[in-house]
């Protein structure tokens, strides 16, 4: 069976960590409704294109909530996915990394598959909620099978910086780890994709079980580590002679903010998932207002004729339209306005006497 799943992990007050694409504290519902309705989207484009793999959420929220009025239980039922609470086992301290801290959860994902899936032939597609489908992806699993594994790098410069390490720091790390000599400069594997049959996850799992300690104990002694899921997927992968694939037409992260950094292809059409980490406010939350409160049976009767163009406008993928690139600007500044006034002494002192 296969398997596409994405996951929620929710922090806890005292817990937080940096996530500076919402705007929002971590901890808080306002935050974790941003995801909840990434998640909703995620599903509904891939049961479009998706009808005979199998769909689970693995989250460590116990009591799913209510967003805009409808129980979030509710319309997974109807879209027949299965939740699967598992805890977050591998929280790291305090001082380890600021930024994205639960990405760590993905190892309880792959813990609670190796513990009750023994069937080897079972593959799991395991994405960022964030993520859409616009095609089918028998083609991807099918990639996947004969080795059981299929990755994809991030095509960036030996000493460019992603979450406090390049791919060079990645080098020294992994001969540190190994405790012998490697010749090239390793891959950084993109984190929001995971494809994997079961008896790779059993290898990469026991792999992590054993690096776990290493990590925290080099995060003690001041030594450099992974900060991020990515980082150790990557090092977890290449320990298992696991390399990435050059096959372009299956997925990619494409950043489509013009304030920021934009950088979107006219093949990423021809793609089947784009994954969108600067449409959480924009786009997703169009499409998620558009099948889930504007449409029957949550857009799935809209032809894939018409569902392609409407995606297409509301994420700016290729083209990005005038009143795109205004909504782009006004809301990216108001929430930069925002953050420094909430952040500014006298504001600060004024929250937390109402707080």
């Amino acid at each position: 069976m296969n398997y596409i799943c994405t996951w929620l992990c929710a922090d806890k007050k005292g817990e937080e960590s940096s996530f500076p694409q919402t705007g929002e504290l971590s901890s808080s519902q306002k935050h974790q409704n941003i995801y909840w309705r990434c998640i909703l989207l995620f599903y509904i484009t891939s049961k479009r294109f998706n009808k005979t793999e199998k769909h689970l959420l693995f989250t460590n929220v116990s009591s799913l909530p209510v967003i805009d009025g409808r129980p979030v239980s509710k319309i997974l039922e109807e879209l027949d996915v299965k939740v699967i609470y598992t805890d977050f086992k591998y929280k790291t301290p305090e001082n380890y990394f600021g930024s994205f801290q639960n990405q760590f959860y993905e190892f309880s994902i792959l813990e609670y598959i190796a513990e009750n899936d023994q069937n080897l032939a079972d593959q799991y597609l395991i994405l960022d909620s964030d993520c859409i489908f616009i095609k089918p992806v028998q083609r991807l699993f099918e990639a996947a099978a004969p080795q059981g594994f299929i990755s994809f790098e991030d095509p960036v410069k030996a000493d460019y910086v992603i979450n406090g390490l390049s791919r060079s720091d990645l080098k020294t790390i992994y001969q540190e780890l190994l405790k012998t000599e490697i010749a090239e400069i390793p891959s950084y594997h993109l984190g929001e994709f995971l494809l994997c049959g079961v008896q790779n996850i059993h290898k990469i799992y026991a792999d992590f079980k054993e690096l776990w300690p290493q990590l925290l104990e080099r995060n003690a002694k001041g030594l450099i580590k992974f900060n991020e899921e990515a980082h150790t997927l990557s090092y977890l992968y290449f320990k298992n002679g696991f390399r990435a694939s050059n096959d372009a037409s299956f997925m990619r992260r494409i950043w489509t903010n013009p304030v920021f950094y934009r950088e979107v292809r006219s093949s990423d059409t021809q793609l089947a998932i784009w994954h969108l980490p600067s449409e959480k406010i924009f786009g997703i939350h169009t499409l998620y207002n558009l099948f889930f409160n504007q449409s029957e049976n949550y857009g799935l009767n809209i032809s894939d004729q018409h569902f392609i163009p409407i995606v297409q406008r509301a994420v700016s993928v290729p083209r990005l339209s005038f009143k795109m690139k205004l909504k782009y600007y006004i809301v990216s500044y108001y929430k930069a306005l925002k953050k420094r006034f909430v952040k500014a002494p006298v504001v600060k002192k004024l929250l937390l006497k109402t707080a």
